[in-house]
């Protein structure tokens, strides 16, 4: 009887046990057991760009193996490793640390799936000739750390050998896992064959003064490309960092880079995230190239490229940091939405500055010296973008400009034929800045907006003057809320003279020292009135006008287009001779074409224009691509389909979202439905138990 019962009471202790355990490893989380996850493991999401371990640089090595490398042989002291045909095998997680010089072979890693491999370079030299220096055949992770202070050098041949081809081989660094570099040494590639730095998976590198020439690509990566506190110089004869993977992110937090490549600087089939670091590059094609997305939220870049500076695919957000531009083609161009926050944009030559669907102005400094149009909306597949343009365009046209702060200075000196702010659709300024130079005579217009398609150009707020031709001058529409003021002289004014807006008090309301010739002027500000008058001045002549319209236009010469009624004033009245003398460009003592006005000072000379290669560089031979005449920009590419609208949710949608989040049942993995599973094992033995001893 009595053993009867004690069997009873552990079949119910086991039962009670087995619930137990199955409630807490479903629901474990909810009463607050932290779950163990490793960040550094292959797949693992993380909670960041770099993990701990991809951070620490310095870490002990007392308990390493240590690798001495002696021409065509090496010492091993320690397991883990061993010497083997020429080639350094490592086939055991742990920590190792290599010195000395290797001719004619690799360091390979050939370990256990889920090992993780630490490799100290303190003073390793590596010349193999058919095949990578380091090849990572299999590990979860490598963390190649480059000891403080040393120097280490890895050369490639121009030739790889079949078993190395066989396998995709294809850099100096090689590795079909994850890879780690970090540390505080110096890394010197030269890669013969194809590429310097090569990953199949994440490649994350956190340190170092890391110096790569290479044939083809200088730094790639498959999966992911994340970058911080390293000195990083290349020189590609294609890319210089290559992100390949659409789903994974070519993220920059700091460093300094400086980077020359044959095609582009930057370049990601996914997204681009530039947060921080100071970037110089110089490119064949393009500077920065992105298939998705790309942020630049801090830091600082200077480019130099012979197409496009910026190309994306989706959309660009520059929202801080400095950017100063060179560019054979667009300044900042995007197949969709182009969105500026914040920031100091400096786009000081190039054909078109900023080219997109839509193109949202919120903040930020932005200036730009085109020699065809500032801004170009190209109109496109829909309007939508980032929030307000897409909220404040009219629905009925396809693409927008619309500016609601910062400053935007567009200054063309050379073109006829251009446009300041160009959009398809409308435009819509409701604050802001705004200043914008062309040349008298031409068929340009300083805001230029699809009015032949039922698009308007709309002022509720921020300063205006946007100077130009008057032959195709374009007004505000009456529809405004802001009096604006159309102002087309036949007489004209030369480069250097200062349109002003006062009151008949003597008060300036607004005012701009414009750097190109002009005969036609749009000048809007905060304060102006209907019914009252105010005096308009340019260079020494004035005309008192009275606002009769929101937007009215006055002057002595008529325009082939305008956007609202004509109010012909009596013309100049002259209070100190002819409004700004000639319409002619001012010309030198020899009679040539005087040089264009001078750019404003940003600190220092554009560091893209004098960048040398790189130390410890070959010589590739041939001049780079980017100094000389800017050919004929390509076709842009066809990426197909139609974006999915980019807008930012609502704190409501979050919310809602976030409720539907925390009410969504528990779905649990695959090691969850293992444990489970022992717990229903369990239970079971307990029931045969208590039947097997039942009387």
């Amino acid at each position: 009887m009595s053993t009867r019962k004690g069997i009873d009471f552990i079949c119910i202790a086991v039962l009670i046990l087995t619930l137990l355990l199955t409630v807490l490893f479903i629901n474990g989380e909810r009463f607050g057991i932290q779950v163990l996850v490793d960040e550094d493991a292959e797949g693992s999401a993380g909670s960041g760009w770099f993990t701990a371990n991809d951070l620490n640089g310095g870490w002990d090595s007392a308990s390493a193996a240590v690798i001495t490398l002696k021409g065509d042989k090496a010492s091993i002291s320690g397991g883990g490793a061993y010497f083997y045909n020429g080639d350094v095998i490592i086939s055991s997680a742990g920590r190792y640390v290599l010195r000395g010089a290797l001719e004619g072979g690799s360091v390979v890693v050939d370990a256990e799936r889920d090992s993780k491999v630490w490799l100290l370079l303190d003073g390793v030299e590596i010349n193999c000739p058919d095949d990578a220096c380091l090849r990572v055949d299999q590990a979860d992770k490598v963390f190649l750390t480059l000891a403080e202070g040393s120097d280490n050098r890895m050369t490639s041949g121009e030739a790889y050998s079949d078993e190395a081809l066989a396998d995709n081989t294809d850099g100096v660094i090689f590795s079909h896992d994850d890879l780690t570099i970090n540390g505080g040494g110096s890394l010197t590639l030269s890669a013969l064959y194809r590429h310097g730095i090569s990953a199949n998976d994440d490649l994350i590198i956190t340190g170092g003064r890391i110096r790569v020439s290479a044939v083809q690509d200088a730094i790639r990566a498959n999966d992911a490309l994340h970058i911080c506190n390293a000195d990083i110089a290349a020189e590609a004869g294609d890319d210089a960092l290559v992100l390949n993977g659409a789903g994974g992110t070519l993220y920059i937090e700091s460093g300094t880079f400086a980077l020359s490549a044959d095609d582009d600087g930057l370049r990601s089939a996914g997204d681009i995230l530039l947060a921080g670091g100071s970037l110089q590059i110089r490119a064949g094609n393009d500077g920065v190239q992105s298939d998705g997305n790309i942020q630049l939220t801090d830091g600082s870049l200077s480019i130099n490229a012979a197409d496009d500076a910026i190309h994306a695919a989706g959309d660009i957000l520059l929202a801080g940091g400095s950017l100063q531009i060179r560019a054979g083609d667009d300044g900042i161009h995007s197949d969709a939405a182009i969105t500026v926050t914040g920031g100091e944009i400096l786009i000081e030559d190039c054909y078109e500055g900023v080219e997109a669907l839509t193109i949202d102005i919120r903040g930020g400094d932005l200036t730009v010296y085109p020699t065809d149009d500032g801004l170009n909306a190209n109109g496109g597949s829909g309007g939508f973008g980032f929030g307000p343009g897409a909220e404040t365009a009219s629905s009925d046209t396809e693409t927008w400009v619309h500016i609601s702060g910062g400053t935007l200075t567009v200054a063309n000196t050379t073109a006829r034929d251009a446009d300041g702010i160009d959009s398809n659709g409308d435009i819509v300024i409701s604050g802001g800045v705004i200043r914008v130079s062309l040349p008298a005579g031409g068929t340009n217009s300083a805001l230029d907006y699809g009015s032949e398609s039922g698009g308007t150009c709309t002022v509720t707020g921020g300063e205006i003057v946007a100077c130009g031709s008057y032959s195709m001058a374009e007004g505000f529409d009456e529809s405004s809320t802001q009096c604006a003021i159309l102002y087309n002289f036949s007489e004209g004014a030369e480069a250097g003279s200062t349109v002003s807006l006062e009151t008949l008090d003597g008060q300036t309301l607004v005012s701009y020292t414009v750097p190109c010739s002009f005969d036609s002027v749009s000048i809007s500000a905060p304060g102006l009135q209907l019914g009252e008058s105010y005096r308009i001045v340019i260079g020494d002549s004035s005309e008192e006008i009275t606002l009769s319209s929101t937007a009215a236009s006055y002057g002595n010469a008529a325009s082939s287009m305008f956007g609202g009624p004509m109010n012909w004033g009596s013309g100049m009245q002259r209070t100190g001779g002819r409004p700004g003398g000639h319409r002619e460009e001012r010309t030198d003592e020899s009679g040539a074409p005087a040089a264009p006005p001078e750019k404003p000072d940003f600190g220092g000379g554009f560091p893209g224009a004098e960048m040398s290669p790189p130390p410890d560089m070959p010589d590739f031979g041939g001049s780079f691509p980017g100094d000389g005449e800017m050919g004929t920009p390509p076709d842009m590419p066809d990426f197909g389909g139609e974006r999915p609208d980019a807008a930012a949710p609502s704190e409501e949608t979050e919310t809602e979202e976030q409720a539907e989040a925390e009410q969504t049942q528990f779905v649990p993995d695959a090691s969850t439905w293992i444990l489970l599973t022992l717990s229903l094992l369990a239970l079971a033995c307990g029931l045969l138990l208590a039947f097997r001893f039942e009387p």
